[in-house]
C-alpha cells in the first residue's frame, strides 16, 4: 500500500476532477453536483392528515423562519409525513432536498455524509464534529433548499442541521423532544378512526369499511398498526384461509402479535426467506441479491412476491428494497430462537460473497490498477457498475452494511468473505474519512486472515487507519509486524509499503530523519521492483522531511525528481501538489515570480478541494513574510483549515491573536 495519498489520485476521474497534463499545466474544473431530490415518494395508498400538512405548511412558511420539529410514537406515520409534505413543496425550493435517516447512521456520519452528497469534497471534510457543523453551515449559505432530518431519537440530534440561509428550512421527525429545544413543535399521534379504517381498506384491497372499522377500533389507528393488519390480510387472503371470513376471524378473535400471525400465514418458501432476510448486513439491500439463492421450494421471486403482499419488505425506489425495522427485529430474534438450518447457513454465505464480490468491482472501477490479494468470487452474478461516481454511491449507501458483513462472516469462520470484503472497502475508507468505522473493520479482518501474506495485508490497512486516528504506538507494532511477516515471506511489495508507511508515522511524530531512513529504504525496494508510482512517492517524502529539517536546497532537489516521476505517469493530483511546494520553496527564498506562481497553484488546490494542502501552503509562505503580508497569509490558511481541521484552526487563531 503506497505511502501518504497515493490511492487518491482515481478519485480525480470522474468523481471529481477531471485533468489534462500537458507540460505541467493542469486544467481543473470542480464538480456540479446535481440538485438533490432525495427525500423519498410517500406511500401509496394514503391517508388524509390534511390538517398536521397545512400545519406544517404554515410553520416552514413562517417569518421567523424557526426549525420544524414533529415528534410521536413509532408507528405514528412520520416518515410518511416527511415524505408528504417534501413532495408538497417541492417547488418551494430551488436548491433542492436533502433527507438525513438517523435511523441508520449517527449524527457524525449523516452529517459527513450529507457534506458530500452537496458535493464538498473529501479533502475539505473536517475530523471533529464541530468542524463539520461549521462547514455544513458553509455549504449551505445561500441555499434554498429543504433539510429533512427522519428517524430521531431525540429532535436535539436533528436540530444541529439548520441550513445557514433564510431560505431554507429545516424540519426534524423524532420519537421525543428535550425540554426547551428550538423550534415550531407539533405532536403526532394514531389516525382518526375513519381515516384509519379507509387506510385499512385501500391497503387491503377489498374489505368493507365497516369491518375495517372495527378491527382498527380493535387493534389502534397508527399507520404502522394499519400497515401490520393489512399485510395479515393479504396474507391470509393468498394462504391457506383464503376461503375463510378473514376479516371476522381477526375481530372475534383477536392476535395480539400482528407480527407473529403474518409469519404463520407464510408458506415454507417465503418463511425460509423470511428468517434469511433477518441475517442480511443491512436493512436496504438490492433487489439482485436475491437471484443468488433458491429457496427450499424453488421459486426465490415467489418468495419473495409473497413477502412484499404480506408488507414485511417494501420496494422503496427500483432495484432497492427495505426491510422494516419492526420486521427485522422479529425476524433476527426468531432466527436466534430457531436455529438456521444447514441450507440457510449456505445462502447466508452464498449472500455475503454477493456483497464482497460486489465491494470488489465497485473498488476496481474506482481505484483501477492496485495491489490486490482477495479472489473474486465467481459464483454469484450481479450487475456492474458503470462509473466510478456510481461505485462510490453504492459504497455510501452501504459501508455500514459491509462492515457488519465483515464480522458476520469472521463469526462464522468464514475468513476469506471476511478479509476480502475489508480489502476492497479500502477503496472507500481512503476517499471518505470513516477512521473509526475503518478501523473496526480492520481489526476484525487481521483477525480473519489465516494467510500469512494476507494476514500482513490486513495489518498495512489497520496501521494506516491507526495513524489518521494518532494511535502512533499502536499504529507502530501493526505495521512492524506487517513488515516483519512479509519480509518472512518474500513478499518485496509488501515490504515497502510496510517502510514506507513506518515513515509516515515517524514523520507525523516530527522524527524527520528517521522517516527519511524509513523513505529511502522504500525508495530502494520501489525503483529495484520498477515501480514508478511508489518510487516518486517515497522521492516526494523525502523531499517533505528535508524540507521540515530546514534543508530547502535537498528538499528542492528531491521534490524536483517526484514531479519529474509524477509528470511521466499523468498523476495532475500529485504533479499539482509537488509543483505547488516547490513554488512555495521558490518564493520563500525569494525568486522572481515565484509567488505569483504559487498563488496560482494554491488557487488550483481550493478548486480540487485540497484545503489542508491550500492551508499549508499560506502558512510556509507566512513564515517567510513579514508586517501586513503575512498576517494575511496567515487568516487565508485560517479560512482553509477551518474547512477541514478545527484543531489546525485553533492553532492559527493563537498564532493570529
Amino acid at each position: 500500500m503506497p505511502d501518504d495519498e497515493s490511492y487518491l489520485r482515481n478519485e480525480f476521474r470522474d468523481t471529481q476532477i477531471h485533468n489534462l497534463i500537458q507540460a505541467h499545466v493542469i486544467n481543473m474544473s470542480p464538480p456540479r453536483p446535481p440538485r438533490p431530490m432525495e427525500v423519498p415518494l410517500p406511500p401509496r395508498p394514503w391517508s388524509d392528515r390534511e390538517a398536521i400538512l397545512e400545519a406544517l405548511r404554515h410553520s416552514l412558511a413562517g417569518e421567523a423562519r424557526s426549525p420544524v420539529v414533529v415528534t410521536g410514537p413509532s408507528g405514528a406515520g412520520k416518515s410518511a409525513i416527511a415524505a408528504k409534505l417534501a413532495q408538497q413543496l417541492q417547488d418551494h425550493y430551488p436548491d433542492g432536498q436533502l433527507y438525513i435517516d438517523l435511523e441508520y447512521e449517527d449524527l457524525f456520519s449523516a452529517t459527513r455524509s450529507a457534506l458530500l452528497r452537496l458535493g464538498q469534497p473529501k479533502d475539505q471534510l473536517a475530523d471533529t464534529f464541530g468542524g463539520l457543523l461549521a462547514h455544513y453551515r458553509s455549504a449551505t449559505r445561500g441555499r434554498s433548499m429543504l433539510v429533512i432530518v427522519d428517524g430521531a431519537d431525540d429532535a436535539a440530534e436533528g436540530l444541529h442541521l439548520v441550513p445557514a440561509s433564510a431560505t431554507s428550512g429545516l424540519m426534524v421527525f423524532a420519537l421525543r423532544s428535550s425540554a426547551g429545544a428550538a423550534g415550531v413543535h407539533h405532536e403526532i399521534g394514531g389516525l382518526g378512526p375513519e381515516d384509519a379504517a379507509r387506510l385499512l381498506v385501500a391497503m387491503s384491497e377489498g374489505i368493507a369499511l365497516a369491518p375495517a372499522t372495527d378491527l382498527v377500533t380493535h387493534y389502534g389507528t397508527r399507520p404502522g398498526t394499519v400497515r401490520r393488519l393489512a399485510g395479515l390480510i393479504r396474507a391470509r387472503r393468498r394462504g391457506a384461509d383464503a376461503g375463510g371470513d378473514i376479516v371476522r376471524a381477526l375481530v372475534e378473535h383477536p392476535d395480539p402479535d400482528l407480527l407473529e400471525a403474518t409469519y404463520r400465514t407464510l408458506s415454507p418458501s417465503a418463511s425460509w426467506l423470511y428468517r434469511l432476510l433477518s441475517v442480511l448486513p443491512g436493512s436496504e439491500f438490492e433487489e439482485s441479491v436475491l437471484a443468488v439463492f433458491a429457496t427450499p421450494g424453488g421459486d426465490g421471486s415467489a418468495a419473495f412476491d409473497e413477502l412484499v403482499n404480506a408488507q414485511l419488505v417494501t420496494r422503496v425506489r427500483p432495484g432497492w428494497c427495505l426491510i422494516e425495522p419492526s420486521v427485522s427485529r422479529d425476524a433476527s430474534r426468531r432466527a436466534e430462537r430457531e436455529s438456521l438450518p444447514i441450507e440457510l447457513l449456505t445462502a447466508m454465505r452464498t449472500t455475503l460473497r454477493w456483497y464482497c464480490k460486489r465491494a470488489q468491482l465497485a473498488d476496481r472501477i474506482i481505484m483501477g490498477e492496485r495491489l490486490r490479494r482477495a479472489p473474486v468470487p465467481d459464483d454469484v452474478d450481479m450487475p456492474p457498475f458503470d462509473s466510478s461516481t456510481e461505485a462510490m454511491a453504492w459504497f455510501q449507501a452501504n459501508h455500514a452494511a459491509l462492515a457488519t458483513a465483515v464480522t458476520m462472516a469472521a463469526l462464522h469462520g468464514w475468513n476469506e468473505e471476511a478479509w476480502a470484503t475489508a480489502e476492497a472497502m479500502w477503496a472507500f475508507f481512503i476517499n471518505v474519512p470513516y477512521p473509526e468505522e475503518a478501523a473496526r473493520c480492520y481489526e476484525v479482518a487481521v483477525a480473519a486472515a489465516t494467510r500469512p501474506v494476507d494476514r500482513a495485508r490486513m495489518l498495512l490497512f489497520l496501521g494506516r487507519t491507526q495513524l489518521d486516528l494518532g494511535r502512533f504506538a499502536e499504529a507502530d507494532g501493526a505495521l512492524r509486524e506487517a513488515r516483519a511477516t512479509a519480509a518472512e515471506h518474500g513478499d518485496r511489495e509488501l515490504v515497502e509499503s510496510a517502510i514506507a508507511l513506518l515513515g509516515r508515522a515517524r514523520y507525523r511524530q516530527g522524527r524527520y530523519r528517521e522517516a527519511i531512513a524509513c523513505y529511502e529504504e522504500a525508495l530502494s525496494i520501489a525503483e529495484r521492483e520498477g515501480r514508478a508510482r511508489a518510487a516518486a512517492l517515497q522521492l516526494m517524502a523525502i523531499g517533505r522531511s528535508h524540507r521540515e529539517l530546514g534543508d530547502p536546497e535537498r528538499a528542492e532537489s528531491f521534490l524536483e525528481r517526484a514531479l519529474e516521476r509524477f509528470t511521466a505517469i499523468e498523476d495532475g493530483r500529485h504533479v499539482l501538489l509537488v509543483s505547488g511546494e516547490l513554488a512555495v520553496l521558490r518564493a520563500a527564498r525569494g525568486e522572481p515570480g515565484a509567488l505569483q506562481e504559487a498563488d496560482r497553484l494554491i488557487g488550483w488546490m481550493r478548486q480540487a478541494g485540497l484545503a489542508r494542502h491550500e492551508g499549508e501552503s499560506h502558512e510556509r509562505l507566512a513564515a517567510a513574510l513579514d508586517g501586513e503580508e503575512r498576517r494575511r497569509r496567515l487568516e487565508a490558511a485560517l479560512e482553509a483549515y477551518e474547512r477541514v481541521s478545527s484543531v489546525e484552526a485553533r492553532r492559527l487563531r493563537r498564532m493570529l491573536r
